[in-house]
């Protein structure tokens, strides 16, 4: 590849986000070079990224002639102030989901990228999960005929109060909702589009939480309802995907393996987003309750970043757009509005 057309990045921030959903698949992929990492006072990138410059400061990042792209991968409520400074600095942003604490935030960025001509993509990597993939594709396919019902859900032991207080504390764009709740709604909504209307329960159900631990939100449309789940006090396996049709119907449990396989550092890139054989779903049929073990499309999380290039060097349509990224948060909001939080 001519070296012009590489793109320089910049990363903000080199914690689980960084080390696990972005750095990697920045270094992998010969389209991207990763130039500048900030860290405030560490120094951990340089053994994983000995050809990385560690910066102190995001002005420093940002500042950067060569840089092109910068990864906003801090906590949600310095996504906005951030990717306003990188837009305004002429670079075309990542930013990790959510996209912004409020819908607001998200319409002025998108119109600062628009008036400058830059992109922002929004890390909603859970679109590129073997699950979602699979429900996306019987769907698409009319496996299960009509939809009736579907429900969603990711649940999590994690009884005690964690130690990233931007995610547990009094901060905008904290709490399970903008967590978990920003996947499902971005899945619901790139299955289904936008509901009729919403039913939700939010609780905070951890002694000392001060932020929504648990949701039960219905997304109401035309003739079926679509429902998403997630809590920090489920230690018993549920099913993933359930999903109801006038044909047939399919459940799906177990957890994708990609984000398993790079935590734990030992990836092979060949079998990335291989499903486990026991976690393949089940298709029964209504006519005759026969039963057929769905395997799951291959988890793909290297796409989003190549979808990157393509859509800075070629024109390509973003995977997920900031518009539809925007839509999650307006979601999020509409639920809030509909809900007395217990």
């Amino acid at each position: 590849m001519n070296d012009s057309q590489i793109v320089q990045v910049g990363l903000a921030s080199f914690g689980m986000s960084g080390k696990v959903f972005h750095a990697p698949f920045i270094e992998r992929n010969p389209n991207f070079n990763l130039k500048l990492i900030l860290e405030r006072s560490k120094s951990n990138s340089k053994e994983l990224y000995p050809n990385a410059r560690i910066v102190r400061s995001f002005e420093e990042l940002i500042s950067d002639n060569e840089i092109e792209l910068i990864v906003i991968n801090t906590p949600t409520y310095l996504h906005y102030e951030m990717a306003k400074q990188a837009l305004l600095a002429g670079k075309h942003i990542v930013l990790e989901k959510p996209m912004t604490a409020t819908s607001q935030q998200s319409e002025e960025l998108i119109n600062i990228a628009k008036e400058q001509n830059l992109l922002i993509a929004v890390y909603h990597n859970k679109r590129l999960e073997g699950g979602f993939k699979t429900v996306k594709k019987l769907l698409s396919e009319n496996k299960l005929g009509a939809l009736k019902n579907c429900h969603i859900s990711m649940h999590r032991y994690k009884p005690e109060i964690g130690v990233k207080l931007w995610k547990e504390g009094d901060y905008s764009g904290a709490g399970l909702l903008y967590d978990i709740g920003s996947h499902l709604i971005d899945q619901c909504l790139d299955l289904f589009g936008w509901p009729i209307n919403v039913e939700a329960d939010l609780q905070i159900q951890r002694k000392d939480s001060q932020v929504i631990d648990y949701f039960y939100i219905t997304l109401k449309y035309k003739n079926f309802n679509a429902v998403i789940v997630s809590d920090m006090l489920t230690q018993e396996n549920k099913p993933s995907f359930h999903v109801i049709g006038s044909k047939a119907s399919y459940i799906k449990y177990g957890k994708d393996t990609q984000e398993g396989s790079l935590v734990e550092g030992n990836v092979n890139w060949e079998k990335l987003g291989e499903d486990l054989e026991e976690n393949y779903g089940i298709l029964t049929l209504n006519e005759n309750g026969n039963t057929e073990k769905i395997k799951t499309e291959n988890g793909s999380y290297i796409e989003f970043y190549q979808n990157v290039f393509e859509a800075l060097r070629h024109d390509a349509t973003l995977l997920i757009t900031p518009k539809q990224a925007q839509d999650v948060i307006k979601m999020i909001e509409w639920i809030q509005e509909s809900s007395n939080t217990k």
